[in-house]
């Protein structure tokens, strides 16, 4: 947390902060604050570009354990949570079982090198999904005139000659809505017992 509040701070737009989390802080249920904290950091530091990288799956657990579908459901939300944020992305760890150690559960120099890649084509490939949303101007709409046509629900022409769909009006009535009091949980007994 230091190096957030010091370092990170004298970083610009030219520089990179790649934050790497692993799973063993998702088995223990603290991928929501994991979260919040990303974003908290991620808003703080907007200056600079940010990688968030995704933890890799447990190997040495089965696929359907719930440690790894909690890893499922983290990777999700980081991709949500980053993916309006112009400034950081998210990169995806796609390992296999080669890349990690007998024991399953750390990489290999095989898995750490290929992370690394990962990594590297990631900084030096732009990113096209970095470029703000074209944002498109509110059309007017004149108010509808109350000749039958426009009642009935027809197209009609604007001032430019563009078609548009006029809102119909119902002259049917309403019907009140129904009291249910005749149901049989209100109808009381009436006759004597025998």
């Amino acid at each position: 947390m230091k190096l957030a509040h010091h370092e990170i701070s004298q970083l610009d737009n030219n520089d990179y902060v790649v934050i790497w989390g692993g799973t063993n802080n998702i088995s223990r249920n603290e991928s929501h604050a994991g979260l919040k904290h990303m974003r908290k950091f991620v808003n703080r530091n907007k200056h600079t570009n940010i990688f968030a990288v995704t933890p890799p799956h447990r190997h040495d657990l089965l696929d359907f354990s719930c440690v790894n579908k909690e890893k499922q459901a983290f990777n999700r939300k980081l991709h949500k949570l980053l993916k309006d944020m112009h400034h950081a992305s998210v990169v995806n760890t796609n390992l296999t079982r080669d890349n990690f150690t007998w024991h399953r559960l750390h990489m290999n120099p095989l898995g750490r090198e290929k992370i690394a890649m990962i990594i590297d084509q990631t900084i030096t490939t732009p990113s096209t999904s970095r470029t703000p949303p074209i944002s498109l101007k509110w059309e007017k709409i004149p108010l509808a005139t109350s000749n039958v046509e426009t009642k009935m629900g027809s197209t009609s022409r604007n001032d430019d000659g563009a078609h548009r769909n006029v809102a119909r009006s119902s002259s049917r009535q309403k019907r009140p809505p129904v009291t249910r009091n005749e149901d049989f949980l209100w109808v009381v007994c009436t006759t004597k017992p025998v």
